[in-house]
């Protein structure tokens, strides 16, 4: 197996860079328990690994050029480790109130849907992931199944603006806003990279 080529450390430096940053702003904030500090830190770098796995979706195959076979298994990493944190908000948050409805997606106004939308978020994401793996069986529609994750993206985002204790800090918000902007803004261009492929073939 080939190694990874050296365009590679333009990649993992800047994502290494990233986490540690995100980390020495939320250290910032004090957190009053252990409760408090799994909570937000599930939230902070779970969103931050699916941001990650989600921005590498549109460039597979340049990625694979540059990783080889290695780097399918750098996305699935990103994105467990994504899932299992994102996962890990909610139930800690479940057991320090001792309340299972904060899994139950907010209907009843319209900004407690926004608020809360963390939680249709979280079921976006399974859905998205079962997709993913039943890719073989739905061929043609699992990568639009897929794209979930996008909108649970933007779900999770105004959730943690609108009552995230850590986007109170304007580092947390102003990197984070970038994230969700890179996402829909590589999403639109890959989309329209294929809309141009496809109208020159006719």
């Amino acid at each position: 197996m080939p190694p990874p080529k050296k365009e590679a450390i333009y990649i993992i430096i800047p994502t290494i860079f990233l986490y540690i940053l995100i980390l020495v702003l939320f250290l910032l904030t004090p957190f009053p328990d252990a409760f408090n500090f799994i909570i937000r830190f599930g939230a902070l770098f779970g969103f931050t690994s699916m941001f990650i796995a989600t921005m590498m979706i549109p460039f597979v195959v340049q990625l694979y050029k540059i990783f080889g076979k290695p780097f399918v298994k750098i996305h699935h990493i990103y994105s467990i480790m994504g899932l299992i944190l994102v996962t890990l908000h909610p139930v800690v948050f479940a057991i320090s109130v001792l309340d299972i409805a904060v899994f139950l997606p907010e209907f009843g106004s319209w900004y407690g849907f926004w608020s809360l939308g963390g939680r249709l978020a979280l079921i976006l994401i399974y859905i998205a992931v079962i997709g993913a793996l039943l890719r073989m069986k739905i061929k043609k529609n699992w990568r639009l199944i897929h794209s979930l994750n996008y909108i649970a993206l933007l779900l999770a985002y105004i959730h943690g603006v609108l009552i995230g204790t850590d986007f109170q800090n304007i580092g947390i918000l102003i990197i984070f806003t970038i994230m969700i902007i890179l996402s829909f803004g590589v999403l639109i261009y890959k989309r329209y990279l294929i809309y141009k492929r496809k109208k020159g073939k006719k």
